[in-house]
C-alpha cells in the first residue's frame, strides 16, 4: 500500500512549495496498530529516484526516501517494498543501509525486481497467445536483472532484512536463470494480472512456464501480489486468487525426502562426531527412518553372500560378519535378513563403543538375535579379534565421504580382515559443485568461527559403492530416491568469486591429521586464488 499518494512530488529544496503546511498524507489512526504491524506493506512512491543525475531531483528524491522510511518505521510495518529501477542505485544502498544502521525498527526491506528488464520485454501481447521464452543462450537479456539485485544486496552487505520481491512478467528467462533466482531471499512474487490466460470458462489460467515458478515459489512460502485491474471482466478479481489456490492444492505432493528435509532446506547444522562424541537414541532413530540405505546395504551383504559361498557349501560354510559401528543394530538386522534371503549362514560381530547403544544392542540378542550375533563394546581401532573376518559392514560415512573419519577407523581394523575379505561400502567418491546462497551466507556469518565468512561455498556430494553396482548416492544427478540419512557438507569461502559460464573452477584440499584431531583445509586457486581457509583447523577440527 502506498504510504503517500503516488503523484503527490514532495518539494525539499525550493520555496515556498517546501514550506507547504498540513498534513502530507492520510492519519495512522485509520488502522489500529495491530493491522499496521501485521497487514500492510508499505510501498514506495513510484516518481523517487534516489540515483537520479538533476542534483535537484536526486536531493528531493533522497529527501522523500528518508521521509518515507521513517514513516513506515512509525507505523511498524512488518515489511517495506522499493522498487530497483537500474543497473546504478549506490545512493539507494547509502540511504537504506544508513537507515537500518540507525533505527531500532525490525521492518523487512523487500526490493522490487522484474525476472526480465522493461526494455527487454516484447512490446505487443496478445491475448491467449503462447508467452515468450527468451533463448538459453541469450543470458546477458537473462541475467540483467538478477545483476541488478546482485550489485544492490552487496552494496547493502548481504544484510539480511533486504530481501526480493520479483515481478513476473509475460516474457520469462531460461530455465537456469530462474534457478538462480529461486536461490535469493524471496518473499513476494508480483502477478501483473496481463501475464494471465483465459480458459474456456472465462476463468484467468497461467501458462505451463508460469506454473512452473508459481510451484517453485510455493515450496519457498512466498507471498503473492496481484497487480492491474481485472482483465476477466465477467469474472471476480478474486478468481485470480482462486486460481493461485487451485494451484496450490493441486501441486506435485511431496516425496518422502522432500517431508524429512522439510525446515532443514539451506539450514546449517555442525556435522557429528560420533567417534568423539557418543550419540544420543532420538540421532540414532533419525537413520534409522531410512527407507532406502538399509535395504541397499541388505542388498550388497545378501549378493556378497552369494558370491563368497557356493550353493554346495551353504550349509557348512559359516561367513564371519563384523559390522563395525553397530549404533543401535540396524545394519545387523539388515545383515541377518539378508542371510536368510541368500539361505547362507552368518556369524556376526556387533562392534560399538558408545556405551549406552550396547544397552540397546544386549536387547536385540537376548530377545531376537541369539547366539548369532556377539555384541562387543570396544572402540573398534582398540579391538582384538578372536578371529578374522570375510565380511566388514560400516556407515561412517557422514556428508563428505571421511568426515567421520572412516579412513582412521577402517585402517585400525583392516588387520582382522582375510586377505580375500570384502569391506561394505568398497569404495566411495565425493564430488565438488560450486554453489551461491546469500541465506547460507548469512547463517555462517552469524557464526563465531573467525574463518567462515562465505557468500559462495562448495557443495560436496558423494557416491559411496557398497558392493559391486550396488550404490548409495547423494548425488543430485545420481541421488538414490527416498534416501536422507546424509546431507552434503558445506565448506565455506570467505570472500565471493564471481563466474562465467564454462569458467573451469580449481580448489585445492588437505586433509590434516595431528595424532588428536583432523581438519580440512582448501583454497580455490583458479578462476582467482582465495585465502587457504580453516589452517592449522583454527575454525572446526574432528576429535580422534
Amino acid at each position: 500500500m502506498p504510504l503517500y499518494h503516488p503523484r503527490f512530488r514532495r518539494e525539499y529544496q525550493l520555496e515556498p512549495a517546501k514550506d507547504r503546511l498540513g498534513a502530507q498524507t492520510r492519519s495512522d489512526l485509520l488502522l489500529c496498530g495491530r493491522d499496521w504491524n501485521t497487514l500492510i506493506v508499505g510501498k514506495l512512491s513510484p516518481w523517487i529516484d534516489a540515483d537520479a543525475e538533476i542534483t535537484t531531483e536526486l536531493r528531493n528524491s533522497e529527501a522523500a526516501l528518508v521521509q518515507e522510511l521513517n514513516f513506515a518505521a512509525y507505523l511498524g510495518l512488518p515489511a517495506f517494498m522499493i522498487p530497483l529501477k537500474g543497473p546504478h542505485s549506490a545512493n539507494l544502498a547509502r540511504v537504506l543501509v544508513n537507515h537500518i544502521q540507525t533505527g531500532h525498527h525490525t521492518s523487512n526491506f523487500w526490493i522490487r525486481v522484474p525476472l526480465i528488464a522493461p526494455e527487454d520485454a516484447r512490446e505487443e501481447l496478445v491475448e491467449n497467445e503462447p508467452n515468450k521464452v527468451v533463448p538459453d543462450d541469450d543470458t546477458s537479456v537473462d541475467e540483467k536483472t538478477w545483476t541488478w539485485w546482485h550489485s544492490f544486496r552487496t552494496l547493502c552487505d548481504y544484510n539480511k532484512r533486504i530481501c526480493v520481491a520479483i515481478e513476473v512478467g509475460a516474457d520469462m528467462p531460461s530455465e537456469a536463470v530462474i534457478d538462480k533466482w529461486l536461490g535469493e531471499p524471496i518473499k513476494a512474487a508480483i502477478l501483473p494480472t496481463s501475464i494471465f490466460l483465459t480458459n474456456k470458462k472465462g476463468f484467468p489460467v497461467l501458462s505451463k512456464a508460469h506454473q512452473r515458478i508459481i510451484f517453485s515459489l510455493f515450496k519457498l512460502e512466498s507471498q503473492f501480489i496481484f497487480t492491474g485491474t481485472s482483465r476477466h471482466s465477467e469474472k471476480d478479481f478474486r478468481s485470480y486468487l482462486q486460481y493461485l489456490e487451485y494451484l496450490n492444492q493441486n501441486r506435485p505432493a511431496p516425496n518422502a525426502y522432500e517431508l524429512f528435509a522439510k525446515g532443514y532446506e539451506d539450514y546449517l547444522q555442525s556435522p557429528l562426531q560420533p567417534l568423539m562424541d557418543n550419540l544420543e537414541s532420538q540421532t540414532y532413530e533419525v537413520f534409522e527412518k531410512d527407507p532406502i540405505k538399509y535395504s541397499q546395504y541388505q542388498q550388497a551383504v545378501y549378493k556378497c553372500l552369494l558370491d563368497r559361498v557356493p550353493e554346495e557349501q551353504k550349509d557348512t560354510n559359516v561367513q564371519v560378519l563384523m559390522v563395525l559401528g553397530a549404533g543401535r543394530g540396524p545394519l545387523v538386522n539388515a545383515s541377518l535378513r539378508a542371510a536368510r534371503h541368500a539361505d547362507r549362514k552368518l556369524k556376526i560381530y556387533a562392534v560399538e563403543k558408545n556405551p549406552n547403544a550396547i544397552v540397546t544392542l544386549e536387547n536385540w540378542r537376548f530377545e531376537e538375535w541369539g547366539d548369532e550375533v556377539t555384541v562387543v563394546s570396544c572402540d573398534m581401532r582398540e579391538w582384538t579379534a578372536p578371529e578374522k573376518a570375510d565380511i566388514i559392514v560400516s556407515e561412517l560415512l557422514g556428508s563428505f565421504g571421511d568426515n567421520e573419519l572412516s579412513p582412521e577407523c577402517l585402517d585400525g581394523a583392516q588387520h582382522f580382515l582375510k586377505e580375500d575379505g570384502v569391506s561394505i561400502p568398497s569404495s566411495y567418491t565425493s564430488f565438488l559443485a560450486p554453489l551461491s546462497s546469500s541465506k547460507l551466507y548469512n547463517e555462517v556469518r552469524g557464526c563465531r568461527e573467525r574463518d567462515k565468512d562465505p557468500e559462495c561455498h562448495f557443495e560436496t556430494p558423494y557416491v559411496t559403492t557398497l558392493y559391486k553396482d550396488v550404490t548409495l548416492s547423494i548425488k543430485p544427478a545420481t541421488h538414490s530416491p527416498g534416501m536422507f540419512s546424509w546431507f552434503p557438507i558445506l565448506f565455506p569461502l570467505k570472500q565471493p568469486i564471481p563466474l562465467s559460464h564454462n569458467d573451469d573452477v580449481t580448489v585445492r584440499f588437505w586433509r590434516c591429521n595431528n595424532g588428536k584431531k583432523v581438519w580440512y583445509e582448501w583454497a580455490v586457486t583458479e578462476p582467482s586464488c582465495s585465502a587457504i581457509h580453516n589452517p592449522a583447523g583454527r575454525s572446526y577440527t574432528i576429535g580422534l
